[in-house]
């Protein structure tokens, strides 16, 4: 299996979706350059545990930025053009990171993380409210593991780009990589010919917009399977946050090891996560093919679903309790390759499901409650992290982080009731 055998027909003559595609692979692989300077950054400015401190509470900033602004972006995304705001919001971060390599202290960062991330809260829920649209329903779970592994090109080839960037150029050069990402993305969304459909809207009142945000929260928590989807978010950012947050720490600290084994550790992630969306990509479009009508395939899509939400937990968990043994960098990359795993098995049935419990009318908002739900997760677990790291130790913390996630699959796996075939109807 390839990523080109991915994309198969009709996929592959999809001209807006290929575009689209390009630029999330091209302005993601710049983020997470970023992400990757932001945590080299933190360390050479303020060193040892601290690090995971400036590191989480930057991160803490990025997520409450989304929380602020990715819903009223999801009410403007059922009201306005769609590609008009992706294309702001991509220029808008060029011009911000273009300014980045200029800044000299920690609370800059922190101002710049916010801002940047304010404009990131406008685009990724448009842009996932854009996908189904432009693939249709019956191909949208492939769309979705291609989606998915953009993020995990991300994670995996950010870390070693990033480290040839810092050899060759330096620091500064990270941020300006970014930069330019966000600039092509902008390009080939404007090359794009997504429509935009007029919808009969309201007058804009204060409390009308306020009613509007809560209606995607009202969607997703009134269906079960959507909240519990939610509580494995929760999971899968706990996880995530001691990758991103924790890591260097381990490595740098703990290792005693240099910048190498840090990238080691953070590719390790991303192939993990790349080859479990490959692959859930191609096992879904193999059982989905025996479906003969659309509540048949929204039953099998329910099934896999639930199964791999509950895989994923359980794998996040176990591969964080050995921390606390301090496992060699090669041991710590393969349980590195496994978190990467178990957040795909989160992130892609999650999203799945999503996608069945939404129609073009209210999806805007809808996709904003998630992304706006699911990264104020993050906004627990990115300070816990880097406050447990600087406490008690990257190894410990990793393994408490284990036990919580532990926890919380089992509660979720206990408590699920015996329910007939799953139907349901826009």
């Amino acid at each position: 299996m390839t990523l080109t055998s991915l994309f198969a027909n009709p996929l592959a003559r999809n001209r807006d979706f290929r575009l689209l595609f390009s630029a999330q692979v091209i302005s993601l692989i710049g983020s997470g350059v970023t992400t990757v300077g932001l945590a080299l950054f933190a360390h050479q400015l303020v060193g040892g545990g601290s690090a995971a401190v400036v590191i989480g509470n930057a991160l803490m900033l990025r997520i409450l930025a989304f929380l602020l602004f990715s819903q009223p972006a999801g009410v403007l995304a059922d009201r306005v053009n769609r590609k008009h705001i992706l294309i702001l919001a991509d220029v808008v971060r060029f011009g911000l990171l273009a300014l980045f390599p200029f800044i000299e202290s920690v609370w800059q960062v922190y101002v710049m993380i916010f801002l940047i991330n304010a404009a990131t809260a406008f685009f990724t829920p448009i842009y996932d409210a854009c996908i189904p649209d432009v693939v249709g329903r019956e191909h949208y779970v492939k769309a979705l593991s291609l989606s998915r592994v953009a993020v995990d090109m991300e994670a995996m080839l950010a870390p070693m780009l990033a480290g040839l960037l810092v050899a060759l150029l330096g620091l500064q050069w990270l941020f300006w990589f970014d930069a330019a990402s966000y600039l092509v993305s902008a390009a080939l969304v404007a090359a794009s010919s997504l429509r935009h459909v007029s919808k009969p809207s309201p007058k804009f009142l204060p409390m009308a917009f306020l009613r509007e945000m809560g209606f995607g929260i009202q969607m997703l928590l009134r269906e079960a399977s959507l909240r519990r989807a939610l509580i494995f978010s929760f999971v899968e950012a706990i996880a995530g946050a001691a990758a991103i947050v924790a890591t260097v720490v381990y490595v740098r600290e703990t290792l005693g090891l240099g910048e190498n084994g840090f990238v080691i550790a953070m590719a390790a992630v991303g192939v993990g996560s790349t080859l479990t969306a490959i692959m859930l990509g191609r096992a879904t479009g193999r059982y989905e093919s025996v479906a003969s009508n659309r509540v048949e395939l929204h039953g099998l899509r329910h099934r896999w679903a639930e199964r791999a939400l509950l895989l994923g937990g359980f794998a996040l968990g176990l591969l964080l309790l050995p921390g606390v043994l301090q496992p060699p960098l090669l041991v710590f990359a393969l349980l590195w390759f496994f978190n990467g795993s178990g957040q795909a098995l989160i992130a892609i049935p999650s999203s799945t499901l999503l996608a069945e419990h939404t129609s073009e009318a209210n999806r805007g908002r809808v996709y904003a409650a998630y992304f706006a739900l699911t990264h104020a997760f993050w906004l627990i677990t990115y300070p816990a992290i880097g406050y447990g790291t600087h406490s008690l130790g990257a190894p410990l913390t990793f393994t408490l982080a284990g036990v919580v996630c532990l926890l919380i699959t089992l509660g979720v796996w206990l408590s699920r009731k015996p329910s007939p075939d799953h139907v349901h109807g826009d």
